[in-house]
Formats: C-alpha cells, sequence, structure tokens
C-alpha cells in the first residue's frame, strides 16, 4: 500500500491536481480547466490517485465531484513541495555562483 501511494505521488500532474484537490473538492470539468489538459489524461491520473486511495469521487447529477480522501496527503504534498523549493532555490544559488565565476574568468582573460 505504501509503494502504491508514493508511486501515485510520484508525478508532477497528480501533485498539481492534489495541490488543487487540497483546497476543496473540485468537478472533472473545473480540474480540466486548471490544468489545461486532455481529458483522457485526466482520467488516468485521477484513477490512479483513487486506485491508491487518495481521492474519492461522487456524481451528483451530471457532475463528477473529486476529493481527497485521506487528509494526511495534504500535508505530505506540502511537505514535498518545501523539499523542492529547497533543492530548486539551491540550484539557482549554483547556477548564479557560477555564472559569476564565469563571468570574472572571462573578463580576466579580456584583460590579458
Amino acid at each position: 500500500m505504501q509503494a502504491e501511494i508514493c508511486a501515485a505521488l510520484a508525478n508532477p500532474i497528480r501533485l498539481r491536481i492534489l495541490d488543487i484537490l487540497s483546497q476543496g473538492e473540485r468537478t472533472n470539468s473545473e480540474l480540466l480547466e486548471i490544468l489545461a489538459i486532455p481529458k483522457p489524461n485526466l482520467s488516468q491520473h485521477l484513477s490512479v490517485l483513487k486506485d491508491a486511495g487518495i481521492i474519492t469521487s461522487r456524481k451528483e447529477g451530471l457532475f463528477q465531484y473529486v476529493s481527497v480522501a485521506i487528509p494526511q496527503v495534504k500535508d505530505a504534498c506540502s511537505i514535498i513541495r518545501g523539499v523542492l523549493f529547497e533543492r530548486l532555490s539551491a540550484r539557482d544559488r549554483m547556477t548564479r555562483e557560477l555564472k559569476r565565476e564565469l563571468a570574472i574568468r572571462t573578463d580576466g582573460k579580456r584583460k590579458s
């Protein structure tokens, strides 16, 4: 079960879906509009999340409503987002430092 949940969370679109659903229940149509992905792709992602027990859905009239079934998933997504933000920030700092070093070296060669 743990592996199934982790596998379901190992996709950026599914993480985005969970981020949206962490703000409240949405219809499939709303998710399609927000994510701007083809309907078959959304259906596949929702199926993976539902099979893992992460989301639940209910039908009301013509609309299919989707929501988070496991409240702790919201916390897990928040932690994952924080880790990714830290890693991207560190990568950005390294990129800026490398660009500065390259600029210094390039300027030094031009002056010679």
